[in-house]
């Protein structure tokens, strides 16, 4: 099944049929509510995940509470938020330790967050690590909404306090190669990784200092991108990756939505559709799914364990519904891919086919559960025994579905306006 008719090319948010333009509307909302749902109402922090049972347990995750920065701002520009910049001061003053009762755990020599904390105290939660791409995905949203709420000196003040918290350039292994480290250990990098595009936000960030400014002009810039180590895909589309080892396709969409050059890159935008390309081509030769399916995403599967799903490797056939609304700007008829899955696979809003039907294998407690918030994960696998529902939904993860439905509708201007890392205004 396709809803697009194949002569149409690149449709747009204005151009939608009513049908379809109802599912976005209703889906979007959902995207966000998401995000807002994850938040407490007394720290401003962010939880990890939507969960179906236990979600008070969850801890905080700092990539979660930069996704709510963002998310703030979407919120206030839809005019679903009324509140938007209050809430954003009560989450920027938690993680600048301005909070009261509430002290973030983090590498005291460095600044580098932990992971995980404790969404009321800010204590460090399941002995995680201080993670490097995690505080640059925390700092981007406070970065992002200092933009945002342009002129509101007190989100200004505590996001500019945050960025220079940290010292961004101890998490550069080599400038030259381009390797930066998975974690800070008391003031020293841990696990240092060759370049791929996901830490291309931490060069980013580190522009401001000599080291971190090197790294950027010699690996990182759009300018130097051809130099990364690439594979074929396809006739005239090559990727940046190790030979044979595809990552998941989270790691070019965070990137692309959060630093500014790669969001008004040729270069990128060309990168971009290329890994768009081989991610929905690799559904119909590996997996033999209809065109509609696909998107090689994070989340946890049906073993029960979190997993970077990718091209290479993705042995529960689960495809991630959010990749395909974050390639949205360089794939746009995905909007329809995604309409499909919704009237043919998720029907979020009514009960699938098997429970109404009084199928003893599906729940319809567990089909709502899962899919409160729209088009989460979900197995395309013939041979399954059950259906399986996802009863874990990370906020980091889906943040591609709420960013991609944001730029298919307003533009990537909408991220490229609020995405500059302003270094002249970062320096008052």
């Amino acid at each position: 099944m396709c809803a697009l008719p194949a002569a149409q090319v690149r449709p747009t948010y204005a151009a939608l049929p009513q049908s379809v333009r109802e599912f976005f509307d209703d889906q979007y909302r959902r995207a966000y509510q998401l995000v807002a749902d994850a938040r407490h109402p007394v720290t401003g922090l962010y939880r990890d995940a939507y969960v179906t049972q236990g979600q008070e347990k969850l801890p905080s995750s700092i990539a979660a509470t930069g996704v709510g920065l963002i998310a703030l701002a979407i919120g206030d520009y839809e005019g679903w938020e009324s509140e938007a910049a209050d809430k954003a001061v009560l989450t920027l003053r938690a993680m600048a330790g301005e909070l009261p009762g509430l002290e973030p755990a983090k590498d005291q020599q460095t600044g580098f967050f932990a992971h995980f904390i404790d969404i009321e105290t800010g204590a460090r939660f399941w002995n995680s690590e201080n993670s490097t791409i995690d505080t640059a995905l925390l700092v981007s949203g406070a970065l992002f909404a200092r933009e945002y709420f342009r002129g509101h000196r007190e989100i200004h003040r505590l996001a500019v306090k945050l960025y220079h918290s940290v010292r961004w350039e101890a998490a550069i292994a080599s400038s030259s190669k381009g390797e930066v480290f998975l974690k800070i250990e008391q003031g020293r990098g841990v696990d240092p990784l060759a370049p791929y595009n996901e830490y291309s936000l931490l060069a980013y960030l580190a522009r401001s200092t000599s080291t971190g400014k090197r790294l950027w002009q010699q690996v990182y810039s759009p300018e130097r991108l051809h130099l990364m180590p690439q594979q074929l895909v396809g006739p005239g589309r090559s990727i940046i990756c190790e030979e044979g080892n595809i990552p998941s396709s989270f790691v070019y969409q965070f990137p692309y939505y959060l630093v500014h050059d790669y969001t008004i890159s040729p270069v990128y935008n060309t990168l971009y559709a290329n890994i768009a390309f081989a991610d929905r081509l690799s559904w119909v030769e590996c997996h033999k799914a209809p065109t509609f399916v696909w998107g090689h995403g994070a989340g946890v599967t049906p073993t029960g364990y979190y997993h970077p799903d990718s091209i290479s490797d993705n042995p529960e056939h689960i495809a991630s519904p959010y990749i395909i609304a974050g390639f949205l700007p360089v794939y746009p008829r995905g909007i329809y891919d995604l309409y499909d899955i919704y009237r043919t696979i998720i029907p979020y809003d009514k009960e699938p086919a098997a429970c109404q039907q009084g199928n003893q294998s599906g729940s319809p407690t567990g089909f709502q559960d899962a899919y409160r918030y729209g088009l989460s994960r979900f197995q395309y696998d013939p041979e399954a025994q059950s259906p399986w529902y996802p009863e874990h939904t990370s906020v980091i993860d889906w943040s591609s579905m709420l960013y991609g439905l944001t730029a298919f509708k307003h533009g990537t201007n909408f991220f490229a306006n609020h995405n500059r890392l302003n270094l002249l205004a970062l320096a008052s």
